[in-house]
């Protein structure tokens, strides 16, 4: 079996996951991963496929191109890279509130980042009125590492005066 990633992005409308991923079982594709959301009125949509060893790249994107072209929406399909092996580290979520402003996600990003933490899950959004930002991070600490040096990192003057909570993900489960 062979495994690509698929992406989609257009105008949000009823029937894409549907109408993609109908297409995609034309090559006897299997959906093993996905994340789709709305961002400021498109829909954004990533997919990791299995298919047979005997469908190739240039399959997948003939067989989805249609349906895409169909709805207005963009497409990308790609090779998969290797699987993603497990640092042997714990988890941790990394929340992060406050009135918006540009920087917040490239600070954090960078933050962690420089510390050799992994993000495996990222989402942010405006909430309430007043609007404040959330942004919200699930991340792979390098084995050995302590959550506290997380914690350490994230005091960076990029998130400053910004309320910023690491918690290590064993203990989020309790």
């Amino acid at each position: 079996m062979s495994e690509y990633i698929v992406s989609i992005v257009g105008e949000d409308r009823p029937g894409i996951v549907a109408a993609v991923t109908g297409a995609l079982l034309q090559a006897d594709g299997n959906v093993e991963d996905c994340r789709a959301s709305i961002l400021a009125g498109s829909f954004a949509m990533v997919l990791a496929v299995q298919v047979p060893d005997r469908v190739t790249e240039r399959e997948i994107t003939d067989l989805v191109a249609p349906t895409a072209a169909g709805l207005g929406l963009s497409l990308g399909v790609r090779a998969a890279g290797p699987a993603h092996t497990d640092p042997g580290g714990d988890r941790c979520v990394v929340t992060i509130y406050g009135a918006d402003r540009p920087g917040i996600v490239h600070g954090a990003a960078s933050a962690l980042a420089a510390a050799g933490v992994n993000i495996v899950d990222l989402s942010s959004r405006l909430v309430g009125t007043p609007p404040i930002y959330v942004l919200g991070i699930e991340a792979e600490v390098p084995s050995g590492m302590p959550v506290s040096a997380v914690e350490s990192a994230m005091n960076c003057p990029d998130l400053a005066g910004l309320d910023v909570s690491v918690q290590a993900e064993s203990e989020r489960l309790l």
